[in-house]
């Protein structure tokens, strides 16, 4: 048998984090589904027929980013205090299965369960309106969900890479700062998530004006447009794929470190 990674093991894994916080799950389920009707709701205009495509939307990036920091941190909250982490390092599992459990109710159940409860509210929030107002013309009130996303996220548009690639390293942080700190990690990795955005985007702007000089006079220095296309080009390859990894890599030193 593999000592480092098993896949029956890691359904055990998955299975107990199912078991011990399914009642909690549930109960969360439903507040959260309420609240995203609440929103569709007073999100409606004077008329009642027509909900506002930004509050569509919105309600989506609160689940995603909002909840989903906080999910990721409850996840591995038993690395939080100290009886918690005894207990969990004692598990009959490898310190990378452990890890792969909690990534994948993070970055697998937790954005399906989402998105598709989303979707469904949306549905039946225009269903029940296209029921109880037949005399509005539905052009003006059905606006397809693809649509939202185009909306907001064209395929022209880098909107929609950048989202995820700020969702990912929000969750990628949460976890890491879960692992590092044991009392009031979400606090503590909030303020170090904070502080380390200020400090990167002081040392960029730092960087740029060292590199390139008055940005003003770009457009009439060929040789200064093509290296800010190259800063941006490596800076968007580190904050979409290296970062994110990163973050993970540090975490799952710091659960092996913890391994008795």
């Amino acid at each position: 048998m593999n000592q480092t990674l098993d896949i029956q093991r890691l359904g055990w894994l998955i299975k107990r984090i199912w078991v011990e916080n399914r009642k909690l799950f549930g109960m969360t389920y439903v507040v959260m589904v309420l609240l995203c009707i609440a929103a569709y709701y007073l999100g409606r205009d004077a008329g009642g027929a027509i909900v506002d495509r930004d509050i569509r939307f919105g309600s989506l990036i609160v689940g995603m980013f909002g909840l989903g920091v906080l999910f990721a941190n409850y996840i591995f909250r038993d690395f939080s205090h100290t009886p918690s982490t005894m207990s969990y390092l004692l598990l009959p599992a490898s310190h990378l299965e452990k890890f792969l459990s909690g990534l994948f109710y993070v970055f697998i159940v937790y954005p399906i369960v989402i998105i598709s409860t989303h979707s469904l509210i949306d549905y039946a929030a225009f269903e029940i309106i296209k029921f109880s107002y037949p005399d509005t013309p539905m052009e003006r009130t059905i606006i397809p969900y693809s649509e939202i996303f185009e909306t907001y996220f064209t395929v022209q548009d880098t909107m929609f890479f950048n989202g995820v690639t700020f969702l990912m390293n929000f969750w990628t942080f949460t976890i890491m700062g879960t692992l590092f700190f044991q009392r009031l990690s979400l606090i503590k990795t909030a303020f170090l998530g904070f502080s380390s955005i200020a400090i990167i985007a002081l040392l960029e702007y730092l960087m740029i004006h060292y590199i390139l000089g008055d940005l003003s006079t770009i457009s009439f220095n060929p040789e200064k447009g093509s290296l800010l296309t190259a800063y941006i080009t490596v800076g968007i390859v580190i904050l979409r794929f290296v970062l994110p990894l990163f973050w993970l890599l540090i975490a799952y030193l710091k659960l092996k470190e913890k391994e008795v």
